[in-house]
């Protein structure tokens, strides 16, 4: 995102189973006690094999005792035995398994609530001119540690929107300087105004423009590391996408927009270089495919990007407009300059959002309806709109 300041143009685009013990075996011991029918006590013997029946190798123990077969309580105390064979039932452990199975899922949720991410969609029917109706500044009582603001988008899984403060300006050798903030947001409700808790949600990650990755976590074009990185939003774990092309390192990613597939578009600026050596891709659209391969579009000056709410054409700001193939490569360019402006955000009718100095220098819309615009710089400016069309984060 460039470090010009222009004015809010809304301007129309393209759409887009157990075991138990037989009373038999206490006759078998009584045979026993006949003497002579001490061979029928050896059938009572296979009596106690009916007792392997039950329980196995415990049954020929129970034969060792035949003649005290009264103590068969001896025998019944093996038994018992069988009680631990019920403990087998433990395999009823194994339905702990399915517990773990269960763990598998609450993994699942565990990554955000990622793998349930469902991307922003339109609702149907046609829309009104897009129009503010009311304006609130946030952050107002937030001691930020930087002086800029940039670069923001809505994460739905948080309920609350995110941007990036830091020190603007390629005179400054310390890029990572810069931190994420999370504004925690209540929409407004009868009338009221909307409430907004501001934080720091990771410090010093080096970032400028953020988006909302395919699987719902955070996506950051981050000149600090030099890198689009990718912050798990629960954990805030930060883990490279894509930091070379070509063998070539990228100088100071600046803005980004991914698409529901998993294709990310973004601009290799050197805005915020800061005096590092540049990384001989220079100044360029870059496209990273869902495998992570990237791929050098066209060099040149360009600046904040947004895609059409079909997801047909890609915007970018000084540089064009590019029809988008099914799998993500771009095809044929339309228009050869692109709008202006700085960070952009595209509406449900189509229309672009551009920045303007009375608003802020960077957009995006958010909220649980859509309907909701942050506007972010210059400086430390921080807004809430409220917006008569919904659009995206």
């Amino acid at each position: 995102m460039s470090l010009t300041r222009s004015t809010l143009v809304l301007g129309l685009a393209l759409s887009a189973a157990a075991c138990s013990n037989s009373p038999t075996n206490g006759h078998t011991g009584t045979a026993g006690a006949n003497g002579s029918a001490g061979a029928n006590g050896s059938a009572g013997a296979n009596g106690s094999a009916g007792a392997n029946g039950s329980a196995g190798a415990e049954g020929s123990a129970g034969a060792n005792g035949s003649a005290g077969a009264n103590g068969s309580a001896g025998a019944n105390g093996s038994a018992g035995a069988l009680g631990t064979a019920g403990a087998s039932g433990s395999a009823g452990a194994s339905g702990s398994a399915g517990a773990d199975g269960g763990s598998s899922n609450a993994g699942a949720t565990g990554t955000g609530g990622a793998t349930a991410y469902t991307p922003f969609t339109c609702p149907g029917g046609t829309y009104p001119v897009q129009t503010a109706t009311t304006t609130t500044a946030v952050c107002t009582n937030f001691t930020f540690n930087y002086a800029y603001n940039e670069g923001p988008t809505w994460i739905a899984s948080q309920n609350a929107f995110f941007f990036s403060n830091f020190v603007q300006g390629d005179g400054s050798a310390n890029k990572t300087a810069g931190d994420i903030i999370k504004v925690s947001y209540t929409p407004p409700t009868g009338g009221g105004a909307p409430t907004a808790t501001c934080e720091v949600w990771v410090h010093d990650a080096g970032c400028n423009g953020l988006g909302v990755a395919s699987d719902g976590n955070l996506l950051g074009a981050c000149h600090g590391p030099r890198a689009v990185m990718k912050y798990d939003v629960v954990t805030k774990q930060g883990t490279i996408v894509s930091s070379m092309s070509g063998g070539k390192m990228y100088d100071s990613p600046n803005d980004l927009i991914s698409t529901h597939n998993g294709n990310i578009y973004f601009s290799n600026t050197q805005y915020e270089l800061g005096g590092r050596t540049a990384g001989g891709i220079g100044s360029a659209l870059v496209r990273i495919d869902p495998t992570g391969m990237s791929t050098v579009i066209q060099t040149g000056g360009l600046n904040g990007m947004a895609l059409s709410p079909d997801e047909k054409l890609l915007y970018v700001v000084q540089m064009g407009v590019w029809n988008v193939n099914t799998d993500g490569s771009l095809g044929t360019k339309t228009n050869m300059g692109g709008p202006g402006g700085d960070g952009i955000a595209m509406d449900c009718a189509g229309n672009i959002v551009n920045e303007n100095s009375k608003y802020g220098t960077n957009a995006a819309f958010g909220g649980p309806d859509g309907k909701t615009l942050i506007a972010v710089g210059g400086g430390t400016s921080v807004k809430i709109l409220q917006m008569t069309v919904p659009g995206f984060p």
